[in-house]
């Protein structure tokens, strides 16, 4: 990895932990939504020991982060521990500087909340980073139990808004249960959208100026296939094209109906792709 691909990762993991702060501070917290993970400890410590947020958060994740050394071995890069104490930094921060509530209404709280930290999450995943939290105990119950990942958070993120309800009373507790399900569906939903390219597949018998189209204007390859049909049995040349934005799909169908209204087109969504011009394979 370069160095600048290495300054575009932190200033991404930065963003990011500024957007789920933000989130955390001006919804979740003051409404008392604890909404799964550290975060939410961290927010039934604040109204319960009166402990800043921010440094629970950087306490509890110092201690998840030995444990996992310790059982799991030392498979956590720096990226994670820059965006975890970066995110519990900004967290005391804001806390300070945004010390009004903006809604009583607990509906918004979770909704607006959970969008600026799950959009903050999802850009600090994609540097392929963490900010900690229960994943490490998913991963160790994983480990010693042999409990799916994905349950593991389950469990642990609902015990969280167990608590929350018995000290927060149920009705938060269900709230802090809505906003841990609203929150995993932001994060895939926005790593799937910044992840998603397009597999185009074009039969025509323009294919030469097709391929050249996409190789001068749109800076992609190319990959022909001999291809024949099965009613016809008529020998054809195939394209298959990958691209990475939405725009270039809609310049090369422009293109494909104005040099060839015949033409064969199919469009997929792919959801990861590794190579040149893409993704690194990791």
């Amino acid at each position: 990895m370069t160095h600048k691909d290495n300054i575009k990762n932190f200033f991404y993991i930065t963003i990011g932990a500024l957007l789920a702060a933000i989130g955390l501070d001006i919804f979740l917290v003051p409404s008392k939504i604890a909404a799964g993970g550290v975060s939410g400890i961290a927010t039934i410590l604040h109204y319960t020991i009166h402990v800043p947020v921010g440094m629970s958060m950087l306490v509890l994740n110092i201690l998840l982060f030995i444990l996992a050394f310790l059982l799991l071995g030392p498979s956590f890069g720096i990226k994670s521990i820059y965006g975890t104490i970066v995110l519990s930094l900004f967290v005391d921060i804001f806390a300070r500087l945004f010390p009004i509530t903006y809604t009583h209404d607990l509906m918004l709280s979770v909704i607006f909340g959970d969008i600026l930290t799950g959009t903050g999450l999802a850009m600090i995943f994609l540097q392929d980073a963490s900010t900690g939290g229960t994943d490490i105990i998913a991963m160790l119950l994983n480990k010693y139990i042999g409990l799916d990942i994905g349950q593991g958070l389950l469990l642990t993120d609902f015990t969280v808004t167990l608590f929350a309800g018995i000290f927060f009373g149920w009705e938060k507790g269900m709230y802090s249960l809505l906003a841990v399900l609203v929150n995993t569906n932001t994060i895939d939903y926005v790593v799937e959208g910044i992840k998603v390219s397009f597999k185009v597949i074009i039969i025509s018998e323009k294919w030469q100026k097709i391929m050249e189209y996409v190789k001068s204007n749109l800076q992609r390859g190319v990959t022909i296939i001999d291809a024949e049909g099965g009613y016809e049995r008529e020998k054809r040349k195939m394209l298959w094209i990958i691209l990475r934005r939405r725009r270039e799909l809609v310049r090369l169908k422009e293109f494909v109906r104005e040099i060839d209204h015949n033409a064969f087109l199919t469009v997929t969504t792919v959801k990861d792709v590794f190579g040149k011009g893409f993704s690194r394979i990791k």
